[in-house]
Parts: C-alpha cells; structure tokens; sequence
C-alpha cells in the first residue's frame, strides 16, 4: 500500500513539475532527473533549500511539496519522465471539485487515480485542452 501510495504521490508530483517547473520553462519539459547518487542523501533540502553556494535551489513553484516528494518526479524510472499528463477536455469555471464529478461513481467519468493527492493541485498537471 505504501508502494502505490508513492508512485502515486510520484506520477503526480512528476507531471507538476512538467507541467509547472517554472514559467520560463515550457510545459512539456521534463523535470530533471538527479545527477547524483543518493545514498545517504534523503532530506534532499539539507543542499537544495538556496543557502549551499554552486547548489541549485528548488525552485518556487516547489514550495508546498514536502521534501520526501521529489523522486516522484526526479527519478529516472518516474512516470513523468516518459508520460505526459491528460489534458482537462471541459472548462473549469464553477468547477473547483474535481472530485465530486471524478470519484468514480459517475459513469463515463474517469475517477482519480491520484489516492493522498489533494485536488487543488490537479491543474498544476492536467491543462484545459483549450
């Protein structure tokens, strides 16, 4: 359950920061995957917080993740380095619970597949198709 649970929180974290790493960056970038090994290394702040000299800071769209999210989007093996995510194919206005139509008891309406993800963060991944 724990295993789900991450590549989960990965898949999701991983198409945030694809589709939002910052505004300069387009959409479809990659989050990078981590250059170094990470033995040892698990509070990935302890370096990435900005206060390290010649050590890149996580970046602002970053600030509301927790640390232990960020191999869900800068491992090699997440999801989000080979899939993009769905886009939303109907407007958003009025519509600011995505849950109450995509909690699987609609029919023909997909259900979450993001379990432990809070649905505000939904459009940080998934755009308006227009």
């Amino acid at each position: 359950m724990r295993v789900v649970r991450l590549l989960s929180a990965a898949a999701v974290l991983l198409a945030i920061a694809v589709a939002v790493p910052t505004q300069a960056q387009a959409q479809d970038t990659k989050p990078t995957v981590v250059p170094h090994d990470l033995e040892g290394k698990d509070n990935c702040l302890m370096c990435h917080s900005g206060k390290m000299p010649n050590v890149a800071a996580a970046p602002e769209s970053h600030k509301d993740f927790a640390n232990t999210q960020c191999m869900l989007c800068h491992s090699a093996d997440s999801p989000m380095q080979t899939a993009a995510p769905p886009a939303i194919p109907h407007d958003l206005e009025g519509k600011d619970n995505c849950a109450m139509c995509h909690s699987g008891k609609m029919p023909n309406v997909p259900a979450i597949p993001h379990e432990g993800i809070d649905q505000k963060d939904c459009t940080l991944c998934h755009k308006t198709g227009s």
